[in-house]
């Protein structure tokens, strides 16, 4: 498979949102493309359409084709306090006594536990590897300022898939599926009954995916111990709607991660600083290594990183259905010193790395003097008020190899006297000029929502008439800057005029004098060489799709005119998006780009100039089912297959059968059946097609029993190898 194509992607749009946005790092894509947005007291998450009229025979790309998000398939809020008996179905499963709830009163320590928030605002939130939700999908889990972290999941439904769109699917009914942290307990995989301390967590993360139907989260406690946890999950076709499933969840390891530095207790001390981070954790990817995998965990302390080593020991072929076993290496791998503010985060490269292996370098106590991190050094101070907010580490180019990896990162602040808001090493095109027309390209090979930001803060008016015209400044946000406004219409014909010519930036003379010809209302007796600045961007999130094609971020717009608060009403947010620049890998596949699912693969063919994807839009299929095997074992039947209706025979082409009275039927995508009943089959959330049941197939052809448990997918389409979506 080859990342490359030739065939332009499709258009990304912008999405507008009436949110409060609290914290950063709060957007993310699911391993199947969904979006997730985490808001002040809720969570929005956004599901892709890939419906299309017709597939295209020769691979080829689509002129036009939906909004890649609709409005939100779900939002659901985070405030009410959850019950201590949402874990009691672990500890049946664990066969062990329901612990209950550990006696939990006050707070926590740290600035967002410490104060015992009853408002649980969203604080993080991250995807899982796919295989923990309903039809082998990710569920997502978000940590709140309580110090709880909740995984939410889709439980069953009679009409999961009942949407607007032909395959477009919904997320209700979201219900969560288990808690910790706060007193929430989760069993031990010893038997053990929980710890059962007081421990508000203060940051999370899943580990990458595992490929052994096993997923690891870790959480950081406000007393610095680092919890493991193994999580596994199962679920039946015909569960009750609501049911979230059969979770196994074991803490199986609990190790200290202070660092090296002992931390300024006292807040008068002059050296005293705060180094508490939301996003303290993260996983590289795993080594495998004869049946066990090996991952290393880097963890963020008072100005240290560290990194642990953790193995993963699959179970042998006879017990495949029991847990693996997990080893933490007493000690650090090992660690860098650093100064570092809060909030601080490492991102891994999908690549060798230079930290060794079943090594254990230990870094002895001392004081932040010894190795110079109590203060930043001088090009640090530059950006100390303006921390990264997102940072996206691209796959690497060995065509043309360099010591520092493709990377982009946004800041919090973007203002137009601040150009290193956003940073990065890709060979990007030029930023058009808005002014001229013969630069005004759609040209989608850039990051665009850089180029929206940029034109945003360079957006000028001149002075006296800026705060002069203070309100409908205000109203020509909407227009100028695709934010929407709830700001009242005036019929007034001066500021008409005004919001019409708003989009100029005054640059020359010419400009100036042909403006107050058109308008001299307007600028009489305005000094239109006085600029000034109307807006400025605060960045609150980036991320990129799971195949790296695309990215988005999380922005808001704000006034330089006027004082703003920071309140539930009035700010406006919104959703950016752009398309990575490809590096020329050649037959370089990244690695785990064979990994992605169905999902993240036809978003990248959409948009993010990736390849066609077999099944969905090229006419190959997966080579699971290559040439459509199943479809000889059931050729008899199909063309034996009558009308239920009248009775009469069924004609078939492609995906579809009809009788000689109109009544006309789908074909099963695995086998070629005509479905002349209803819930008898799935439908795939990616090419739309049916395919029937294996208990249904097996109603048909019984003796093919050992075949259709081989061949048919229960979760995943047979044609294009998407996921259903009921």
């Amino acid at each position: 498979m080859s990342l490359l194509s030739s065939a332009p992607p499709l258009p990304l749009e912008s999405l507008n949102l009436a949110i409060l946005s609290k914290t950063t790092h709060n957007i993310t894509w699911s391993p199947d493309s969904e979006l997730a947005i985490g808001c002040d007291d809720c969570v929005l998450v956004y599901v892709p359409d890939f419906s299309r009229s017709s597939v295209p025979a020769n691979g080829g790309r689509y002129d036009t084709g939906p909004r890649q998000y609709d409005e939100a398939a779900l939002r659901f809020p985070i405030a009410p306090l959850k019950s201590p008996d949402l874990n009691r179905h672990l500890f049946d499963q664990a066969g062990q006594e329901f612990a209950g709830y550990a006696n939990f009163t006050g707070a926590g320590f740290g600035i967002i536990t410490g104060h015992g928030s009853t408002l649980n605002n969203t604080v993080a939130l991250g995807w899982s590897p796919c295989g923990l939700g309903r039809m082998n999908r990710a569920v997502l889990a978000v940590l709140t300022a309580a110090g709880i972290l909740t995984v939410y999941c889709q439980g069953a439904s009679e009409a999961v898939g009942a949407s607007v769109g032909r395959n477009a699917r919904s997320l209700r009914p979201w219900v969560p599926a288990w808690h910790v942290g706060a007193g929430f307990l989760v069993p031990t995989i010893d038997g053990h009954p929980p710890i059962g301390k007081r421990e508000c967590i203060a940051a999370f993360s899943w580990a990458r995916d595992t490929h052994a139907g096993v997923a690891i989260l870790s959480y950081l406690n406000d007393e610095h111990e680092i919890v493991l946890l193994l999580v596994r999950a199962t679920h039946q076709a015909k569960a009750t709607p609501g049911h979230p499933g059969t979770w196994t969840v074991r803490e199986v390891a609990r190790f200290m991660a202070e660092g090296p530095h002992p931390t300024a207790a006292d807040p008068t001390d002059p050296d005293y600083a705060y180094c508490s981070s939301s996003f303290a954790l993260s996983w590289s990817p795993w080594l495998k290594r004869g049946s066990s995998r090996t991952s290393i965990l880097s963890y963020v302390a008072h100005n240290h990183i560290g990194f642990r080593q953790v193995t993963l020991d699959d179970p042998e072929e006879e017990h495949e259905h029991e847990l693996p076993s997990v080893h933490v290496a007493r000690a650090d791998t090992s660690g860098v010193c650093l100064h570092l503010s809060t909030d601080a985060f490492v991102v891994w490269e999908d690549k060798a790395f230079e930290l060794p292996f079943d090594y254990i370098s230990p870094i002895a106590k001392h004081p932040t003097e010894e190795c110079g991190t109590t203060y930043p050094s001088e090009e640090d101070m530059l950006h100390m008020e303006n921390p990264i907010t997102g940072l996206i580490i691209h796959p690497p180019s060995y065509s043309n190899s360099t010591a520092t990896p493709s990377y982009t990162l946004v800041r919090l602040s973007a203002t137009h006297d601040n150009p290193a808001w956003h940073q990065t090493n890709l060979t990007l095109p030029p930023i058009p000029d808005p002014e001229d027309d013969e630069n005004e390209t759609d040209d989608p090979a850039n990051l665009q929502w850089a180029t929206d930001i940029s034109r945003i803060i360079e957006h000028q008016l001149p002075r006296a008439l800026a705060h002069r015209q203070g309100g409908n400044a205000e109203k020509s946000r909407g227009g100028n800057t695709g934010f929407e406004s709830d700001a009242d219409d005036d019929d007034d014909e001066e500021s008409d005029e005004l919001e019409d010519y708003s989009d100029s930036d005054f640059d020359s003379e010419d400009d100036n004098n042909s403006s107050k010809a058109a308008f001299p209302g307007i600028f009489r007796g305005v000094d239109t060489e006085d600029q000034v600045h109307l807006y400025r961007v605060r960045i609150w999130g980036l991320t990129a799709s799971p195949g790296g094609g695309t990215s988005a971020v999380l922005v808001s717009l704000h006034s330089n005119l006027e004082l703003e608060r920071d309140t539930f009403a009035g700010l406006n947010c919104r959703v950016l998006f752009g398309t990575v620049p490809r590096v020329d890998l050649g037959d370089y596949v990244p690695p785990g780009a064979e990994m992605l699912s169905t999902e993240a693969r036809a978003w990248e063919w959409m948009y993010g100039a990736g390849p066609p994807v077999p099944g969905y839009s090229a006419l190959a299929v997966p080579n699971r089912n290559e040439g459509f095997a199943l479809r000889d074992h059931f050729k008899l039947i199909a063309r034996s297959m009558r009308c239920v209706f009248c009775d009469c025979p069924l004609e078939s082409e492609n995906n579809s059968s009809w009788c000689d009275n109109g009544h006309s039927f789908e074909n099963c995508a695995n086998t070629g059946v005509p479905i002349v009943a209803p819930n008898v089959s799935r439908t795939c959330g990616v090419c739309g097609l049916k395919s029937l049941k294996s208990e249904e197939l097996l109603n048909l052809e019984p003796h093919l029993k050992d075949v259709i448990e081989q061949d048919v997918w229960s979760q995943l389409c047979g044609r294009c190898g998407g996921k259903f979506t009921n």
